[in-house]
């Protein structure tokens, strides 16, 4: 099985909407990324972009089989909506969705966790 390393900080965590494909996958455990990005508040679902804000995201991690790339893609409408790309976490390098549209006028999620629910 090929997999990847996956940080996912939104509707894809444990309770999320999008969370299904990665219930059968390996949890890691909970991560931070390292203060290179921005999470905004999009109204149902938050977005991760590159920023110079230099906030620290909080998500979780996955060894995810690289057959769903196709299924998460889908899901998280890449590549317009998002886009599957290399990320920093304090433990290493990960791959995440980054929102690729305008965020001007999105507010931050202040605290960089997303609660679902």
């Amino acid at each position: 099985m090929n997999t990847f390393t996956l940080f996912v900080y939104g509707t894809l965590k444990r309770g999320g909407v999008r969370h299904g494909p990665l219930e059968s996958q390996r949890f890691v455990g909970e991560a931070k990324t390292r203060a290179l990005y921005a999470l905004h508040d999009l109204g149902s679902y938050p977005g991760m972009v590159i920023s110079e804000v230099g906030q620290v995201i909080e998500g979780e991690v996955y060894a995810v089989d690289s057959s769903l790339i196709p299924l998460l893609d889908q899901m998280e409408g890449a590549p317009s909506l998002f886009a599957l790309a290399g990320v920093e976490l304090e433990t290493g390098p990960a791959w995440a969705y980054l929102y690729r549209r305008d965020v001007e006028g999105r507010p931050l999620v202040a605290a960089g966790r997303w609660e679902n629910g």
